[in-house]
């Protein structure tokens, strides 16, 4: 079948200022052999682990040579809770970056490959590497709580000649249908091709199926909706996170638009329909999704989308935010991300980044609280880090750690909101306190003196706290670098308004020795009328207005008429 079959330079969507890419038919299909037992590991292997390894390293920069020793996990409950490429991705980051369940995954992996779909590549990759676990010298050491699979060479070759035949069909009606210029047929077809691409794992290929102009031939609401949802999936499942960056804005402000339009079409139906009352046939089904709802539940898949680019990117706090968005009764049950794992992702994000008082409300929050409903270890964590118990708060973290660097979505900022969040409780802890003894707060804080002096001094160095460590002593002394200064400035300013305040009294005293008062501003403006009526002015009085002193306006608290000595050192104040 001739590659122009994909590739038609006519084609408004294929990129310009080049030629089309052409998909080689070659690397379809792995190389047959007789006997698939006999197949170098090499050779299979070529067929997925180059763009796997890229994927990961793009995506898993700091955590790709992880290796979790610990079985942290149990794989059969990733089958219940995910299904579908959620599952393949997540159970194959396990089988690559956990030794102890390494077989397991594997296992998992083939069974699911061999009963929902057509990728013989994975399927034969996936065996030669459990082949090779199971050769290793360690692995006697270790239980496999799976029942290991046969390879089947039947299977395989009978998939792959089915498979080709069918994409061939399905190429070719694509072609056809493009040809004639029915967009409806056109859409169906290239659905059928992207599909057939997805179930043989050829991700790739319906990435770039997708990307020519798929958009222009969605005619229905309907078929915009599928055409995002099955964009961002591939794109999550692909590791094509600046892809789905561009996916994700655009989807969402076209499911906007479509949100707002069918609620006004929805009052206008009501308003059109308040005065009758229908009765539903018995015999008619009832519609089985609305549009409102296949808008709420691709609406909510989208936002859970932008979340996990928001985390790549390490943007907390608006994590926290998007996670808060979310209609958690629209979003699919088993899908890349669950409602619960958004609520651990918005706990720990929200814990390394915000003050207390903002944790408080958030612990609150009626969405947040049904996030984590099925994760009650996460909520009693965020109570631990709110009420100060910190030691509780570090036994979670310490209990739940190598569960969350299996997680793909989470892993590679696991280590940097566990210190965050670390650092956020020892400066809290360390707040009310001048001087306190390193083993107490060990022990408060449920870690060792070494570990908790190798924290203190990389907040020291970070300059998030002023302190001195006594080891002599075992004691901790808080300093702060502002006291001398803050010191004089205080005494400097409170000399300045004593030598004010003297000369004041001085002044005043003066003024009253010579029988001069100083009158208050109701009387100053009482005078200034006298002043401007001859008639009514009282020379016989010796009233001088003498507010403006030699140093701006004289307040009348100062007025010294009949002040005893006394009462003149008690106004002195502190000087």
């Amino acid at each position: 079948m001739s590659n122009e079959l994909l590739d038609d330079p006519m084609d408004t969507g294929a990129p310009s200022g080049g030629a089309a890419e052409s998909i080689n038919q070659e690397e379809l299909l792995p190389p047959a052999y007789e006997n698939d037992r006999d197949m170098p590991l090499e050779v299979s292997k070529s067929q997925v682990a180059r763009l796997e390894d890229k994927r990961d390293r793009e995506a898993f920069d700091e955590q790709y040579d992880l290796d979790v020793t610990e079985q942290a996990i149990d794989v059969e409950s990733l089958a219940c809770n995910y299904e579908g490429n959620a599952f393949f991705l997540r159970c194959r980051f396990v089988a690559k970056h956990c030794s102890a369940l390494r077989a397991d995954a594997y296992i998992s992996l083939i069974n699911y490959l061999r009963e929902n779909t057509k990728d013989i590549t994975h399927y034969v990759t996936f065996f030669n590497e459990l082949e090779l676990e199971l050769s290793k010298n360690d692995f006697k050491n270790k239980v496999v709580n799976l029942q290991i699979p046969v390879r089947d060479a039947k299977w395989i070759e009978e998939i792959g000649i089915a498979w080709q035949t069918a994409l061939d069909s399905y190429q070719g009606e694509y072609k056809r249908h493009k040809d004639e210029g029915v967009k409806e047929s056109t859409r169906r077809a290239m659905e059928d091709l992207f599909q057939h691409f997805v179930v043989a794992g050829k991700i790739e290929e319906a990435i770039k199926l997708y990307s020519r102009g798929i958009r222009d031939y969605c005619t229905h609401l309907k078929h915009s909706i599928n055409m995002w949802l099955n964009w961002i999936e591939v794109s999550i499942w692909a590791n094509d996170w600046s892809k789905l960056d561009s996916i994700t804005s655009t989807a969402y402000r076209s499911l906007k638009d479509a949100d707002d339009a069918e609620k006004n079409n929805q009052q206008q139906q009501r308003g059109e329909n308040a005065t009758y009352m229908v009765e539903r046939d018995a015999g008619v089904p009832a519609p089985s999704v609305t549009n409102r709802q296949l808008i709420e539940t691709a609406l909510a898949k989208c936002i859970a989308a932008q979340t996990l680019i928001k985390l790549r990117q390490k943007k907390y706090i608006q994590v926290v935010e998007m996670v808060l968005q979310i209609k958690t009764e629209s979003l699919q049950p088993k899908w890349f991300v669950t409602s619960s794992d958004l609520g651990i992702y918005a706990v720990l994000c929200a814990m390394g980044t915000m003050e207390r008082s903002c944790l408080k409300k958030l612990s609150g929050n009626g969405t947040f609280r049904k996030l984590l409903e099925s994760e009650p270890l996460f909520i009693e964590l965020l109570h631990s880090y709110t009420s100060s118990r910190f030691g509780k708060c570090f036994s979670i973290m310490d209990s739940v750690k190598n569960r969350l660097l299996l997680d793909p979505f989470i892993s590679h900022n696991v280590r940097e909101l566990f210190a965050r969040i670390r650092q956020k409780c020892v400066i809290q802890y360390l707040q009310p306190y001048s001087t306190i003894k390193i083993e107490t707060m060990a022990a408060a804080l449920n870690t060792t003196v070494p570990v908790l002096q190798v924290s203190l001094l990389d907040l020291v160095e970070n300059k998030c706290v002023l302190l001195k460590i006594d080891q002599s002593a075992g004691i901790i002394r808080m300093t702060d670098e502002t006291d001398e200064d803050t010191t004089l400035r205080r005494v400097s300013d409170t000399c300045d308004r004593s030598i004010i305040r003297a000369k004041s009294l001085l002044w005043k005293s003066t003024l009253a020795a010579a029988n001069i008062h100083s009158i208050t501003d109701k009387e100053t403006r009482q005078k200034r009328k006298n002043q401007k009526d001859p008639s009514r002015l009282d020379i016989g009085r010796n009233l001088i207005d003498l507010d403006d002193g030699p140093s701006g306006t004289i307040s009348d608290d100062f007025n010294t008429a009949g002040y005893e000595p006394q009462q003149f050192l008690d106004d002195l104040g502190d000087i």
